[in-house]
């Protein structure tokens, strides 16, 4: 046996411009931080407002160099799916490099997945220019400096597909 790849699925507050922190929280504190992000940050709409709590966060999807090309990333987002699934969450969420060297692979593994961007509605836009009219609808937010899409995908829709 060996190992081939990792990846992490944490509850995270729904804020697309925050990657989740270095350290753990416990439930109870990232549900009271999700209660005080604002409505109009961008990534939520009126259904999402109703129900501010912390949802499915996925993060580190790695494999390993020899690995790649294998479909190993389809299987442990698989798993990760099917682990937000029995926690009970409607929907899961990650943010992905936006770059559009360093980020095709990936971008392209969540999106044939069914990953779907959020875009910002608030006001977050400010010196995005630069990345051009392709991202301005993509989910696009600068997190820590860095251009990172915010991708979601529902839970619900392909429950009978499996």
């Amino acid at each position: 046996e060996q190992i081939v790849g990792i990846a992490e699925l944490s509850w995270q507050p729904p804020d697309p411009t925050r990657n989740a922190p270095p350290f753990v929280l416990p439930y109870f504190a990232k549900d009271i931080i999700s209660r005080f992000i604002p409505s109009n940050g961008g990534a939520t709409n009126d259904k999402e407002d109703e129900r501010k709590v912390p949802k499915g966060y996925v993060s580190n999807v790695l494999t390993w160099k020899s690995r790649r090309g294998l479909g190993y990333s389809r299987v442990l987002m698989a798993a990760l799916e099917g682990i937000a699934r029995r926690w009970g969450c409607d929907d899961i969420r990650l943010h992905v490099d936006a770059d559009e060297v360093s980020g095709k692979v990936a971008r392209g593994l969540y999106w044939s997945l069914g990953y779907e961007a959020v875009p910002d509605r608030g006001n977050n836009r400010v010196g995005y220019e630069w990345m051009g009219p392709s991202m301005a609808n993509r989910g696009l937010y600068l997190v820590e400096g860095v251009p990172l899409l915010y991708l979601r995908k529902s839970l619900n829709e392909d429950v009978g597909m499996q």
